[in-house]
């Protein structure tokens, strides 16, 4: 399993939080982003291609910063549910405390079902990518993805 918990825990998902001074009404929190970070925040936003600011660090050389763009506290646990189906997970969790777990696919059944009974009471929304075309679903009459 795998989690998200903090602004930080993104970075391995390619969302670099930087600071919180950026931002003039001091709410949203400055972040550079990689490539795998602007595919996944164009999949949680339904965006063919998102325009990115100038990236503040270059990242490393097998992984380059492309951009950044300033989010809200609140969009972690909505990034963050994102972030996971992109890397793999098979299922999201999304609690009542705004922490996102992971189900990844070698998880085994019996860890998955004491996780869900451990935690039942904190468990408020499961995700997975159960619509007709991914995360899109298809419209039946005309055959277009929405």
């Amino acid at each position: 399993m795998k989690s998200i918990r903090c602004w930080d825990d993104l970075s391995a998902h390619g969302i670099i939080p930087l600071t919180g001074e950026a931002c003039g009404l001091s709410y949203r929190i400055l972040c550079d982003v990689t490539a795998r970070g602007r595919k996944t925040l164009e999949k949680a936003l339904g965006v063919a291609q998102l325009g990115l600011h100038e990236n503040w660090n270059h990242g490393s050389a097998d992984d380059p910063h492309v951009g950044s763009i300033m989010l809200a506290p609140d969009l972690l646990p909505f990034i963050g549910v994102f972030a996971l189906l992109e890397a793999g997970c098979r299922e999201v969790w999304l609690t009542k405390g705004h922490t996102v777990v992971g189900i990844e696919a070698e998880d085994s059944p019996d860890c998955v079902d004491s996780f869900q009974r451990i935690h039942a009471n904190d468990l408020a929304r499961r995700f997975g990518y159960a619509g007709t075309v991914s995360d899109r679903n298809q419209h039946m009459m005309t055959g277009r993805v929405v």
